[in-house]
């Protein structure tokens, strides 16, 4: 692919310590819009702690990170949310007892007039999210009798809703099969399309080959 001028994010000498120990040292780190760029590396590199500093869960000792050329602050996981920036952990941000919809829009929940859950609007809302992904499930099911790639599939479609410009991917494919790993492929085109810049985390060379623009070993 043939890259913007500018990216649409960038990290600048990026450091973090703890205690005695140099997790991350001056970093640099873009990425463009419309691009999956993997970002790989041995356990311990130092991957999740930049990952964390970006969405807000962990403070940096040093460095800048831009959005468009801008210097941002994020000092939260609604900071990161703010400027439109998403992760998917392998560990999932779910709730396994809820329904598809009321996963979809937690935090976002439609009201009444008289200030009481709109279900209508949920159901609604829920099969616009699933549709923007090409997701056929009944948002009526709780999440927890889907397979974790299709709870995935949820995570990614509340992401998209939200309008993220910055999707991380955190391992996406350690608990898929082999048909939703496919899946998961077609809609990460999907985004890169649409002009979503992607970091997908991975050790498994064969999908990096397949999926990523750039590679950046730590």
């Amino acid at each position: 692919m043939t890259l913007s001028a500018s990216p649409l994010l960038r990290l600048e000498q990026v450091s973090k310590r703890f205690g005695p120990t140099l997790a991350l040292n001056k970093v640099d780190f873009d990425l463009h819009a419309g691009e999956v760029h993997a970002l790989m590396g041995e356990n311990g590199a130092g991957k999740s702690t930049l990952m964390k500093i970006l969405a807000g869960n962990q403070p940096r000792d040093a460095g800048r990170i831009l959005m468009d050329g801008r210097e941002i602050e994020i000092r939260s996981p609604l900071d990161a949310s703010a400027y439109g920036i998403a992760i998917i952990h392998q560990e999932l941000n779910t709730v396994p007892d809820m329904t598809i919809a009321e996963n979809l829009a937690l935090g976002h929940e439609p009201v009444t007039r008289f200030g009481m859950l709109d279900r209508r609007a949920l159901d609604r809302q829920a099969r616009e999210k699933l549709a923007r992904i090409g997701a056929d499930i009944d948002p009526q099911r709780r999440l927890g009798s889907l397979s974790i790639g299709m709870q995935q599939m949820v995570e990614i479609a509340r992401a998209v809703s939200e309008n993220a410009r910055v999707l991380v991917l955190d391992e996406p494919t350690a608990a898929l099969s082999r048909a939703e790993a496919q899946q998961l492929y077609q809609l990460i085109g999907q985004m890169r399309a649409s002009g979503v810049g992607l970091i997908y985390i991975s050790h498994r060379m064969e999908e990096v080959w397949q999926l990523a623009d750039r590679v950046t070993v730590f």
